[in-house]
């Protein structure tokens, strides 16, 4: 079963989207800031996928896409990133680092789960 690494300060959007994905067939664990994901990715580097809000308190969304691309050991992980609040720059700065996808808030969850799906080289459900 992939697994997916959740990131988001909001903790019913993480239940959502946790529930949803795992409605889909995936395993998912969660992290409730960027600094708790890489802790998170340092215990458990056993991960397929992240998918990370920009927008958080004590790391940013961009700041951890960026540490995880800058380590060997996570560079390869496929990374989406979304938030309410995407702008060109951010868009721009994010797909230069390695970002698999950006995504605007709110999303279509039909388009999301074909990204994932898309990730993780799966067909689409």
């Amino acid at each position: 079963m992939k697994r997916i690494l959740l990131v988001d300060d909001h903790e019913m959007a993480r239940k959502a989207m946790k529930h949803f994905l795992e409605h889909h067939g995936y395993a998912c664990v969660e992290a409730e800031h960027g600094a708790a994901a890489l802790a998170r990715l340092e215990q458990e580097p056993n991960v397929d996928l992240i998918v990370s809000d920009n927008h958080m308190s004590v790391m940013t969304g961009m700041d951890f896409l960026i540490q995880v691309k800058a380590n060997p050991q996570f560079r390869s992980i496929p990374f989406i990133l979304y938030s309410g609040n995407i702008t060109d720059e951010i868009y721009q700065r994010a797909n230069g680092v390695g970002a698999l996808a950006v995504l605007n808030k709110p999303y279509n969850f039909s388009d999301f789960v074909a990204m994932v799906n898309k990730a993780l080289k799966l067909p689409e459900s």
